[in-house]
């Protein structure tokens, strides 16, 4: 404990901020110095890198979602393991002495989340606090879960600091393996309204592999989608999915737009005349129409509306967007205050972890619907000779 009160007596601190998205495609690494609180803290990205996720590591998240007890156990340590690895291997290109490290904010990876009711994240944080000897901060959304809150999104606080002297109401729409967004409106006073749109890049990276027997992981630049058709009568069918109707606040995961709902949506077509590379095209305007109608549904459109994650940089994706909800509002994300849209949800989770040390609440109930503002994020206190 006198090593915890050390850093939380700090006015500075430098976190690293580490987390591992649905979309299986990489694991973020941002190196952030922090100081203050609230709506005045100071950020600034120190360093930032994306590391690839291995085939290996894909495959067994992925299958995870219909294995054993047995292999869960073991992947979360497993990825603890992993997890530290990378840590120690930035510090070392970063040429940061691990005791120069005041604390790691690690999301970890989602296995499996039900909403409002409770979460499964793995890469155990005492593992990682071991083998970097370093505080970590993990497990972020089970506290505003036992609030009455869905526990995601999260991303929100920060987007609240970031343009906290925005000039008009703005959106902020990641598209990672699941969509969400967070609504800003030209008040700072009035509620935040975020949630998760519904499907991402999950969804088309599961058939995408599957159309290519493994050889690809994802639609690059749109080049299988774009030589198919949209389906309509296939599109209205899939907006018709019970997730876009619920009111929010809400949140979604792999569990409901995975592997799972690709292997039941090629079982339903199965008769029908329409090809996998015409379905793939058909799922791209899936996830750009159920972001508008989210739109359309909770809160009216903003004066600019700022494209991150993966699906951003999907070309039909943006173009879709556009035609969707105005060509003149709809732009990727370049960076604010420094921070890009890559190292956004990295830097978030640094920002949550110097929160939890501060001991201030960070979770938002306008968002999460949570009962009361809690502090989010569990401590794991290493062990130091």
């Amino acid at each position: 404990m006198d090593e915890y009160q050390r850093i939380a007596s700090k006015k500075e601190r430098l976190i690293l901020g580490i987390m591992s998205g649905t979309s299986l495609d990489g694991i973020d690494l941002a190196l952030v110095r922090l100081a203050g609180t609230g709506l005045e803290m100071q950020i600034e990205l120190v360093k930032f890198v994306t590391e690839a996720m291995p085939d290996k590591w894909r495959a067994r998240i992925r299958n995870a979602f219909d294995t054993h007890t047995g292999e869960i156990c073991t992947i979360n340590f497993d990825l603890g393991y992993f997890l530290s690895d990378k840590i120690l291997h930035f510090c070392r290109e970063a040429d940061l002495p691990l005791e120069n490290l005041d604390a790691i904010g690690c999301h970890g990876q989602t296995l499996y989340h039900v909403n409002n009711h409770s979460t499964l994240q793995t890469g155990e944080a005492d593992v990682i606090a071991y083998q970097t000897r370093t505080l970590v901060i993990s497990d972020f959304r089970t506290a505003d879960i036992a609030a009455g809150g869905s526990g995601a999104p999260l991303v929100p606080y920060l987007d609240q600091i970031l343009f906290r002297n925005r000039t008009g109401p703005i959106a902020l729409q990641n598209i990672g393996g699941i969509g969400n967004v967070t609504y800003l409106p030209a008040d700072p006073e009035r509620n935040i309204i975020a949630f998760d749109t519904g499907p991402g890049n999950a969804i088309l990276n599961e058939l995408v592999e599957n159309i290519t027997n493994s050889e690809h992981s994802f639609d690059r630049d749109g080049f299988l989608s774009v030589q198919g058709q949209c389906n309509p009568f296939i599109l209205s069918r899939l907006l018709k999915h019970p997730y876009f109707s619920i009111e929010p606040p809400k949140s979604t995961g792999r569990e409901a737009f995975g592997a799972g709902y690709i292997k039941q949506l090629l079982s339903e077509i199965s008769g029908e005349p329409v090809s996998q590379i015409d379905l793939l095209r058909t799922l791209v305007s899936l996830v750009t129409h159920s972001i508008a109608d989210a739109y359309h549904r909770n809160f009216p459109l903003p004066d600019s509306i700022f494209l991150s994650g993966g699906g951003a940089h999907h070309p039909i994706i943006l173009k879709e967007l556009r035609e969707l909800l105005g060509e003149e509002r709809v732009s990727v994300f370049q960076s604010e205050n420094g921070i890009s849209a890559d190292a956004k949800e990295a830097v978030a989770f640094a920002v949550l972890a110097h929160e939890r040390i501060n001991n201030t609440p960070s979770n938002l109930p306008s968002v999460t619907g949570a009962k009361k503002r809690v502090t989010l994020g569990k401590i794991s206190i290493p062990y130091l000779d």
